[in-house]
């Protein structure tokens, strides 16, 4: 007897406002949600329940992230203040002030005794959680950081801003490590891998982007992957005829609304490539030197 796989939904209804962030609690019992009301709501996730209704902020939440022991919700908020909450009580334990412009991002390190904000006043703050004091200011941003990360080990530090850049920062000494370019509009999400070598970024220029975190260079499509693919055609991968302008190091076509077309020297395996308009591109890609292997397929059937 065949089984059936079912995916069961619940929707938990906020009626005032829209959602601006979520979290899981680390036990994934209870999910708390900001709201354009100004509040804050822990959901129960068995049965789909509000728990409790968290009042304090002035100003919409923009983000809300669980202490690692479940026991205390954190959230920044666009009235340039961070609430820390009793989870249990849902009453407020600190307030932190320190940031002059509204705060986009809250994230603790996994010892849960920092919390880490990122705000519009460029800069991110380093807070201990049982003073509620200010331990670090990071300056280096030159616009709106949106978005904090702690690394798995809590060495590291990822900020995303408005700047199109993403800084990784020492956390014991508040300096610098090194700066990662590549996206073309604002970076809006920054997250660790779980074994913390790698770095994933979310952008407003519609890509994701997957950086190696000790060279600090984007990752691309592996060579490997392209080996394994000309070896199936039997096609050497340098000195061949029939790949004249392929280069090894540029397996990715990344096509973006905004004008930026990278195509010189692109393996394409298969595809159709048809714009909002009905035409083809693939005259297109040919020629800016890109090669398509279904074509070679077909030439060496």
């Amino acid at each position: 007897m065949g089984c059936q796989n079912r995916i069961i939904t619940a929707q938990l209804d906020v009626i005032s406002g829209y959602v601006q962030s979520v979290c899981f609690s680390p036990d994934g019992n209870t999910l708390a949600s900001s709201n354009g009301d100004k509040t804050i709501r822990l959901w129960d996730v068995k049965t789909g329940q509000q728990k409790a209704k968290l009042d304090g902020h002035s100003n919409c939440i923009n983000s809300v992230c669980f202490s690692p022991d479940g026991n205390t919700l954190a959230s920044g908020s666009h009235d340039e203040s961070i609430c820390l909450w009793d989870v249990k009580t849902g009453q407020q334990k600190a307030k932190l002030d320190g940031h002059s412009n509204c705060i986009n991002s809250v994230c603790f390190s996994p010892d849960g005794n920092t919390l880490a904000s990122g705000s519009d006043d460029e800069s991110i703050r380093l807070w201990d959680v049982k003073t509620g004091q200010q331990k670090a200011k990071l300056d280096g941003h030159t616009s709106y950081v949106y978005s904090v990360c702690f690394s798995p080990d809590g060495n590291t530090l990822a900020s995303g801003s408005r700047h199109y850049s993403i800084r990784l920062w020492d956390v014991k000494t508040g300096q610098q490590k090194t700066q990662l370019d590549g996206h073309t509009h604002n970076v809006y999400s920054v997250c660790f891998s779980p074994d913390g070598t790698t770095l994933a970024s979310g952008s407003n220029d519609n890509s994701i982007r997957l950086w190696d975190v000790k060279t600090g260079q984007e990752i691309k499509s592996s060579d490997k992957s392209y080996k394994d693919i000309l070896a199936q055609f039997k096609i050497p991968l340098q000195n061949s005829q029939l790949l004249p302008n392929v280069e090894p190091v540029r397996t990715i076509l990344r096509i973006c609304q905004n004008p930026l077309l990278e195509a010189s020297g692109t393996l394409i395996l298969e595809g159709d490539f048809i714009n909002h308009q009905g035409i083809d591109l693939k005259p297109l890609f040919k020629f800016k030197g890109c090669c398509f292997l279904e074509d070679l397929k077909k030439k060496l059937i």
